[in-house]
């Protein structure tokens, strides 16, 4: 079975890769936003810009669902990563059998009427900049999809090189995704 890690805007960074680095490398799929692990631009800002500005959501979903192939697997996705996740698993070359969870995901608010195929999680910051978590969890809730909203917690809680990292909630959140990897 394979763990496919879609990254943040910042690519596959060694923080990212600390992160799983108690998992089985031989499931670890990392993916990057980018062509290369690295994100190829000089701030965030502009990163931020290029990837939207290049169909970057797409192409980061097909790069995805090209990883994938036909069998099940763990996915999961950070910030872009989850939003372009959430893309991949609503659509038919998602097997049914895998199991996505989502983090931070800010642009899914743009997609809201997608429905996964798989058994999903979406899992928000309680603070975001650009949205109110809290004003779209309920309308992602369906059959297939869990949403949870931790409190405290801001954009990049899971992310080693955040301001807003918190280590004793990915540690929570690593096991959580454990089990998660035993369910598939």
């Amino acid at each position: 079975m394979q763990i496919i890690i879609a990254t943040d805007i910042h690519g596959v960074t060694d923080g990212v890769r600390a992160l799983f680095e108690s998992f089985d490398p031989h499931q670890l799929r990392f993916l990057s936003p980018w062509d290369s692990d690295e994100h190829p631009y000089s701030t965030e800002q502009n990163a931020v810009q290029a990837f939207h500005a290049d169909q970057g959501l797409l192409r980061y979903q097909k790069k995805i669902a090209h990883i994938a192939g036909d069998m099940p697997a763990l996915l999961i996705g950070f910030s872009v990563g989850a939003s372009a996740l959430w893309h991949y698993a609503s659509s038919e070359e998602c097997h049914p059998d895998s199991r996505a969870v989502m983090y931070y995901g800010s642009r899914i608010r743009d997609h809201l009427s997608l429905v996964p195929r798989c058994k999903s999680s979406l899992i928000f910051a309680e603070h975001e900049s650009a949205f109110q978590p809290h004003r779209i969890v309920d309308q992602l809730t369906n059959s297939s999809t869990d949403c949870e909203v931790i409190a405290g917690t801001r954009h990049g809680f899971m992310n080693p090189h955040s301001p807003h990292f918190d280590s004793s909630l990915s540690h929570q959140q690593l096991a959580y995704l454990r089990v998660a990897s035993q369910s598939i």
